[in-house]
């Protein structure tokens, strides 16, 4: 008999409402804590790298290691590349997708996979 694997659409669409309503982008912490079931953090990965894989969902991997994610509004399916810049602030520690894109050149000889744009500084909020 063979085992039919199931999707975990309950799951996937909480994690999407919930990087749907984030003002700034989330690690899988920030997610799990926000779910309202109990999600097991290794399932919110697999949720995040599939979201990911589809183009749904890109990441920025912040200053300290940790890998934030937010929901891709104008990007199209297919793509690995993404070319805004993302700001985080030293003092709150908020990630944000800022609106500045950038160009990637072509590399001669190289294969670009992947691109992160992080700048660092003090937000808005958090000068006053």
């Amino acid at each position: 008999m063979e085992l039919k694997k199931t999707r975990n659409t309950e799951k996937q669409n909480l994690v999407k409402d919930i990087l749907s309503k984030a003002e700034h982008t989330l690690s899988a912490e920030d997610i799990m804590e926000a779910m309202p079931i109990k999600v097991n953090k290794t399932t919110i990965y697999r949720i995040l790298d599939r979201f990911t894989e589809k183009g749904e969902v890109h990441f920025i991997t912040g200053k300290n290691g940790k890998a934030y994610y937010a929901l891709c509004n104008s990007c199209g399916t297919s793509h690995k590349i993404h070319n805004h810049i993302h700001f985080e602030c030293q003092v709150c520690n908020e990630i944000t997708c800022q609106p500045n894109t950038l160009h990637i050149p072509n590399l001669d000889g190289f294969t670009i996979q992947e691109t992160q744009f992080l700048v660092i500084g003090i937000c808005n909020k958090c000068k006053k």
